[in-house]
């Protein structure tokens, strides 16, 4: 695969994950199960496309499924413990963490056009979140600040371990959907079946196909290019539930969602036709 191909790749995934707000919206289920319910879907993804899956024994490999679990789960207790604008804002510093960690475990140099664009899209999402942000959730920004964390480290890990990178997804979605367990068996047995079955369909289209992308992409790009095209994700999930639910955003969300989009496509665009010359 060429890196535009990757690129088109990391699109597309942020893309599938951006409808995660507007679908889970129209459920009633503990934001927990909601949880296990998407894992145990993008978990059924991924076994169907590796068939025979590995374990191996390696710090990374193994550090790497506990860090995806941590981040899934951090966040959705941030939630419950902060705003969603604070939850959102916190764990996509991510691409702070992707510097710090790519350099030390991949050894992969940031460029002054990263840090540029990194600068726009940061401007771009307090602008976006700027009239939901708030100080209040101590914990619960604290949760969200390591979802972030693990977050990146789940993108460098993945771009490290390529013989297994696959498998990190796989077991860190199983292990999810075990620990959440117990709310999920609560939702089947409160008779919402249905929602149910809507968030496992969720799971397998809005996060197991777009981390078999992501995944996928991250073998071919720096895990700093996979993380600021994701940075699309936080931008249009708001879009999707104001276009199709009518909840309104703020009044400075679409100068934030410009700068957000128009930096991380514009350098998706850039390094297109780098890659082209």
């Amino acid at each position: 695969m060429k890196s535009p191909s990757a690129y088109i790749l990391l699109i597309g995934a942020a893309l599938l994950w951006s409808l995660g707000g507007l679908f889970i919206k129209l459920v009633d289920l503990h934001p927990v199960a909601i949880t296990g319910i998407r894992s145990l879907g993008a978990a059924t993804v991924f076994l169907l496309y590796i068939k025979k899956p590995k374990w191996y024994w390696r710090p990374y490999f193994i550090g790497g499924i506990l860090a995806y679990s941590a981040m899934v789960i951090l966040y959705v207790i941030s939630i419950r413990l902060t705003t969603a604008a604070n939850a959102i804002f916190l764990e996509f510093t991510a691409p702070v963490w992707v510097i710090i960690f790519g350099y030390f475990i991949l050894k992969e140099k940031v460029t002054i056009l990263d840090v540029g664009i990194m600068a726009i899209i940061f401007i771009g999402m307090g602008l976006f979140f700027m009239d939901e942000l708030s100080f209040t959730g101590f914990w619960g920004n604290i949760m969200a600040l390591g979802a972030g964390v693990c977050l990146a480290l789940v993108t460098v890990i993945l771009r490290k371990e390529k013989e297994g990178a696959y498998e990190i997804v796989l077991f860190g979605n199983g292990i999810t959907a075990l620990i959440c367990l117990p709310f999920m068996v609560d939702g089947w047995q409160s008779h919402l079946t249905n929602n149910w079955i809507m968030i496992f369909f969720l799971g397998v289209f809005q996060l197991g196909i777009p981390y078999l992308m992501y995944t996928t992409a991250l073998k071919y790009v720096p895990a700093i290019d996979a993380i600021l095209v994701g940075m699309i994700e936080p931008i249009l999930n708001p879009v999707w539930v104001f276009l199709f639910i009518g909840e309104r955003m703020g009044d400075w969300a679409f100068v934030g969602g410009v700068l957000v989009l128009g930096g991380s496509l514009g350098r998706s665009y850039l390094k297109y036709k780098y890659s082209r010359n």
